[in-house]
């Protein structure tokens, strides 16, 4: 029970912080949100488990009243306690308790909801997808990720990452990677050394946790990709006429195992050319072969951009393609971030 306790407790402060408003005032908030005065009461001071919505529901509202408040760190933090206290077996406010994997599937497809981009940004001169596929088994939840992240400027930066493992920790992981790069390349700093200094920071935080990372930063007026990977696959770039290959760059080594070990190369970008940045959760095929992956996803590629006569397919249309060609039964999270250059 004690993240449960850890919970009620995330609770208060933040309702502390936020000026102690009445149940009746943060209910008015939350009309539009269908949560009642009662369920926000039981949320406080019941030991039952809140549903997950109506943790972020007051998240939400309670974050914006504290001075200085951070909705989204606010989420993560709560979040994690959250599922730590699912995994303890608290009793759901349901007709009947969950089972354990009934906490566990909640929990994993609240993943993207709670840690992944909610929008994808409109990025001029650059067309841009994404998907998040959770892993079948909901114990393997692990750090698949992604971020999309506009600079200043004509600047973009993209990014994937994988942190190893399915747990809670891994998840929180997650949460701090994408967070602390998002600061770093708001600080203009090149691929390389916002991975070389977050994997300094991660040195002091993760013990033996292994995660990938890769980054770029793409100019959308010299069409100019730099980019840079931290022991994560290399994205894959499809052409117009459907001819694809793994980007030629050094792989570096996961972060957390040192911490000047990432390059930066740069890249000229053409129109109509995509860029895939994936999970190896997407290159996973039934037997566990990597390189099989591989030529699965260019051959699915290329047949459907080779499908239309003069212009490229949708890009949400295209992104599907080789996820569609996944195994029903995912071993691991699958990622896939596609930028198609104009």
């Amino acid at each position: 029970m004690g993240a449960h306790r850890e919970l009620n407790a995330a609770l208060h402060r933040l309702h502390l912080l936020a000026g102690r408003p009445s149940l009746a005032e943060i209910a008015q908030a939350l009309k539009g949100a269908g949560v009642s005065r009662s369920t926000i009461h039981d949320a406080f001071c019941s030991q039952r488990l809140p549903k997950w919505r109506v943790i972020d529901a007051l998240v939400e509202v309670l974050s914006s009243q504290a001075p200085g408040g951070r909705p989204e760190e606010d989420q993560k933090v709560l979040y994690e306690v959250w599922l730590r206290a699912a995994e303890e077996g608290d009793e759901q406010p349901s007709q009947r308790p969950q089972t354990d994997g009934e906490r566990k599937t909640e929990a994993h497809m609240l993943l993207q909801r709670a840690l992944l981009p909610q929008e994808i940004p409109q990025i001029d001169r650059l067309e841009i997808a994404s998907r998040y596929l959770p892993a079948s088994d909901p114990r393997r939840a692990g750090g698949d990720w992604f971020d999309v992240i506009p600079l200043e400027g004509s600047k973009v930066a993209l990014a994937a990452g994988d942190v190893m493992g399915g747990s809670v920790l891994s998840i929180a992981l997650m949460a701090q990677l994408r967070s602390e790069l998002s600061t770093l390349v708001h600080r203009g700093l090149p691929p390389h050394k916002a991975l070389n200094l977050l994997s300094e920071q991660a040195l002091r935080l993760m013990g033996d946790q292994l995660a990938t990372c890769v980054c770029a930063v793409y100019d959308t007026d010299t069409r100019l990709l730099a980019i840079s990977s931290a022991g994560h696959i290399p994205p894959f770039l499809l052409n117009k006429d459907g001819t694809g290959f793994i980007l030629n760059m050094p792989t570096g080594v996961p972060i957390g195992l040192a911490a000047d070990a990432c390059e930066t190369v740069t890249v000229q970008m053409s129109p109509g050319e995509t860029l895939f940045f994936l999970t190896d959760g997407v290159l996973m095929s039934p037997d566990g072969d990597f390189d099989l992956g591989l030529v699965r996803l260019a051959a699915s590629l290329a047949e459907a951009q080779v499908a239309f006569d003069r212009t490229p397919p949708p890009l949400e249309e295209l992104i599907d393609v080789p996820l569609a060609a996944l195994s029903d039964f995912r071993h691991d999270d699958a990622v896939l971030l596609a930028a198609r250059f104009s």
